[in-house]
């Protein structure tokens, strides 16, 4: 005797979630110079790719490992010889993430 399975209830279709930070994310790629405000690793500096910002905060991508919740660092963006309107902002670790290629992927809140 052959039973017909029930039909199964089709999966709801989840619609792309909206972005819930409260200002557009503008797309670049420019590098950025990050240093730790805390003098006792003020030897550490980086030189990160930035992905996203917004004058409230910067997303960068980097291989250097240190990076921790709520640390405080010193962002110099855009950086380089070919950036005409050099800023220093004062940050704080927000955000980090592992993504794929190894490499890691931290979001700072501006803080001045």
């Amino acid at each position: 005797m052959v039973t017909l399975a029930e039909p199964r209830a089709a999966a709801p279709v989840r619609k792309p979630g909206r972005d819930k930070r409260g200002r557009a994310r503008l797309k670049v790629s420019l590098p950025v110079h990050i240093r730790p405000f805390d003098a006792r690793f003020s030897e550490i500096g980086d030189v990160a790719q930035v992905i996203d910002f917004t004058r409230d905060g910067i997303y960068f991508t980097t291989f250097m490992p240190h990076y921790f919740m709520g640390m405080r660092l010193i962002a110099t963006f855009p950086y380089g010889d070919k950036a005409s309107a050099r800023r220093r902002f004062l940050t704080s670790v927000v955000r980090l993430e592992h993504r794929d290629d190894g490499s890691h992927g931290v979001a700072v809140r501006v803080l001045l």
